[in-house]
């Protein structure tokens, strides 16, 4: 999808860390979004997003996204982290928000209430990180460029 038609029809599917789905159209609304899910403190949940021209899962049989962003902040620290997969991607299906700068924050921010599991420490942005690696996502439906990312792997080194 164009920018140019991304920001007219442009429909953010979202499951927050409070268990609300969210729906947006349009680029104003799903700004908003952004800053909700980036105000709010993933203590145990994580939110999951997608973007498209259509509302994702929206029967049991779908539509289906074939990529999606999962987003955990912790406001009060000023952290949060990403992983972003897109099946189309050949070089990296899955990917990380990676932090290269040491030594590594000494918190854990949640990958996957379900089990528990968090994202490795070199995971870990700033949130002005995640808000412009969000803003470019909205703009291109792709993996934001304007942040770095290292492959995903499930018990991630540090």
């Amino acid at each position: 999808m164009a920018p140019e038609i991304v920001r007219n029809r442009m429909i953010v599917t979202a499951v927050l860390t409070t268990g609300i789905a969210r729906v947006t159209h349009g680029l104003e609304q799903s700004e908003q979004l952004i800053d909700e899910v980036l105000r709010t403190d993933h203590a145990k949940w994580e939110t999951t997003m997608s973007i498209g021209d259509v509302e994702f899962r929206s029967t049991k049989e779908g539509p289906q996204p074939n990529h999606q962003l999962r987003i955990s902040v912790r406001p009060s620290l000023g952290l949060a982290a990403l992983n972003y997969t897109d099946h189309d991607d050949p070089e990296m299906a899955i990917a990380n928000s990676y932090n290269p700068r040491r030594p590594l924050p000494e918190v854990d921010l949640i990958f996957n209430g379900t089990t528990g599991m968090v994202f490795p420490r070199t995971a870990l942005i700033s949130i002005d990180d995640a808000r412009s690696a969000l803003s470019e996502w909205l703009g291109t439906c792709k993996r934001p460029a304007c942040i770095q990312w290292r492959p995903y792997e499930p018990y991630g080194s540090d």
